[in-house]
């Protein structure tokens, strides 16, 4: 089984907590996060339909514009 190719990573957290996501060609998205400043480096593995619209357009936002499209594309596609 090979893995799904990856799109972008985009930081959406601040300079001290991680809140990261890596976006998948395959829907898949790695979610990767500090909950606070003692409670840190948590990894969730999540499917793009089921981020909230409010991540939705952050991660559009500061993903590069070259990948844009695709990025769009990932996250408002259904995958099973």
């Amino acid at each position: 089984m090979t893995k799904a190719q990856e799109i972008c990573t985009v930081h959406l957290g601040s300079s001290t907590l991680d809140d990261d996501y890596t976006l998948y060609e395959d829907g898949q998205v790695r979610h990767y996060y500090d909950q606070n400043m003692y409670s840190h480096s948590h990894e969730d593995w999540l499917k793009a339909q089921t981020l909230s619209d409010d991540i939705k357009k952050k991660l559009l936002n500061k993903c590069p514009e070259e990948l844009k499209e695709k990025t769009k594309t990932l996250l408002y596609t259904q995958y099973n």
